[in-house]
């Protein structure tokens, strides 16, 4: 039987650690591993090195490279010169599809937080992108989001039914759900990065993210007086400033305890995970919200805020607190160094984590949406070539 052939913009994948590289790894190994008899993966980026570290069984010959720099170039004429060259079925893209339509669509609108905020994002930022996703859903068969919330405000963003988008949810990598001895995880951060007894913060320099408020607390509470320190990675792609400016406010010895790694590679991130006193996520607006589940998937006590789609994460009960309420999330940080969660409870967390949040699920859903459009073109004798104008 012929294969159908299919089309991932990867171009994420192998920069800056966000979401929708990581939903692309998932996703795309659980299609292959699944479904490899009945696809042929084409994978377009920049470079074939970081994507082949990604997709272990990636072929030289299914790398396709992009040339242009250029966003307008590579949506309105790379994309679809190779979607022609490829004989491509399905392109999946993230966000944003080609400016021209040569193939049936699949897009991954991860949220329109700055819709839901508009004071975060600029007047022309949040033009653009109102015109590009709305376009980019009405001219893709398949649409898809990572939340249930998200789901919701995209419907109500751009008058769609929310029952037209599906949810493929993030989910956990192999990876972090393995045994590890966490002395032995803990005595390598030491060794490369001289940190230990920390409390963790992974994700992107932002001011929706509130890593400000997590130093306040930290400072607040003068926990490198307890001899615990704090750690936060991720890097500053917009140059916001955050990070430094929250640092100078602190006194000397409290600022040396603080610890800002802009990247680390994906096995010393899993390693931090496991190394981790106590892992705290105050993000006020998320997608999806990644790392907090991450880290409870490791076993890490995990305090998460409780807005947006956060407010899914219902498992971590008490350790749930406003983004936007400072002395809550001190009294949670104080709770939960004096008396932190017993292994039980962190099993059962971890435990629901991974029955929730699957890659097959997300690339079950996928294939079968691919299927249904498959068979409905053949049902018809007309509008179902390769093209689809």
């Amino acid at each position: 039987m012929k294969k159908t052939r299919l089309l991932v913009d990867a171009r994420v994948v192998g920069g800056e650690g966000q979401g929708s590289a990581t939903y692309i790894k998932g996703l795309y190994n659980a299609m292959y591993n699944n479904y490899q008899d009945k696809y042929e993966l084409y994978f377009a980026s920049y470079e074939y090195k970081p994507l082949k570290e990604a997709f272990p069984f990636l072929k030289q010959s299914h790398f396709i490279q992009i040339k242009s720099k250029s966003r307008f170039k590579i949506y309105f004429s790379e994309f679809p010169r190779i979607i022609d060259a490829y004989k491509i079925d399905f392109g999946h893209f993230q966000y944003i599809v080609p400016f021209r339509k040569k193939c049936r669509n699949i897009v991954t609108v991860h949220d329109v937080l700055f819709n839901d905020f508009p004071e975060e994002f600029s007047y022309l930022y949040r033009l653009r992108r109102n015109y590009l996703f709305k376009r980019s859903l009405q001219q893709s068969e398949i649409k898809l989001t990572v939340s249930e919330y998200s789901r919701k405000m995209i419907g109500k963003s751009y008058q769609l039914d929310p029952a037209e988008i599906l949810i493929t949810p993030n989910a956990i990598a192999e990876e972090f759900i393995k045994p590890y001895d966490k002395v032995n995880a803990e005595m390598n951060i030491f060794k490369q990065y001289a940190i230990k007894n920390f409390i963790l913060f992974v994700s992107r320099i932002e001011p929706r993210k509130n890593q400000k408020m997590l130093i306040e607390a930290y400072a607040k509470l003068a926990l490198h007086q307890q001899g615990i320190q704090l750690v936060i990675i991720g890097n500053d792609t917009h140059n916001s400033q955050i990070i430094e400016n929250a640092l100078a406010k602190l006194g000397h010895s409290c600022r040396e305890n603080i610890h800002w790694i802009k990247y680390v590679s994906d096995h010393d991130l899993i390693e931090f995970y496991r190394a981790s006193k106590l892992f705290v996520y105050p993000s006020k607006a998320e997608g999806f919200g990644i790392p907090p589940i991450e880290a409870a998937a490791v076993g890490i006590n995990t305090l998460c805020s409780n807005t947006t789609s956060m407010r899914d994460f219902y498992f971590f009960g008490e350790n749930h607190f406003s983004p936007n309420d400072l002395n809550s999330l001190v009294k949670k940080l104080q709770e939960n160094i004096e008396n932190p969660p017993s292994a039980e409870h962190l099993k059962k967390i971890r435990d629901i984590i991974i029955e929730k949040y699957s890659w097959e699920k997300g690339a079950k859903l996928i294939h079968g949406q691919i299927q249904v459009h498959m068979k409905n073109c053949k049902l018809r004798s007309f509008g179902c070539s390769r093209r689809q104008q």
